[in-house]
């Protein structure tokens, strides 16, 4: 589900950082996409799939575009009895601040969610529309 952060038009910095719950291996990149080619912002360490807060940039430079978070779990090193619990127990969330929307924390909705055909594999990205 799309989500909508009002950035306004000055030069405040917005800030996000992205939270991840989960007993897997996590990866996160953070995407900002918008009239021209996608540009990486952050991405996580392979461990814990959390971004410490940082900024995306101006609210002017980055208004009308997206902000794209695309966190990717591996399950593999967890027993595969427990998978489909850690699925329903995920916990993302995404942490915005500096626009005219103030702080906003956004979490994962279901439909963010694709899974491998094994299940040992979860991906939920999460699409912010910056306004």
């Amino acid at each position: 589900m799309n989500r909508i952060y009002e950035t306004g038009d000055d030069t405040n910095q917005i800030t996000f950082g992205v939270k991840v719950g989960t007993t897997g291996t996590a990866n996160t990149s953070a995407v900002v996409q918008g009239g021209s080619q996608p540009k990486k912002i952050a991405e996580s360490n392979e461990d814990s799939g959390s971004i410490s807060e940082q900024s995306i940039g101006n609210a002017s430079d980055i208004r009308n575009s997206f902000l794209v978070l695309r966190t990717s779990l591996d399950l593999s090193n967890t027993d595969k009895s427990l998978w489909p619990g850690l699925k329903n127990n995920l916990v993302v969330s995404y942490h915005l601040n500096g626009g005219l929307s103030g702080r906003q924390v956004y979490n994962h909705d279901k439909d963010d969610i694709n899974t491998s055909p094994d299940g040992k594999t979860i991906v939920v990205t999460k699409a912010i529309e910056l306004r």
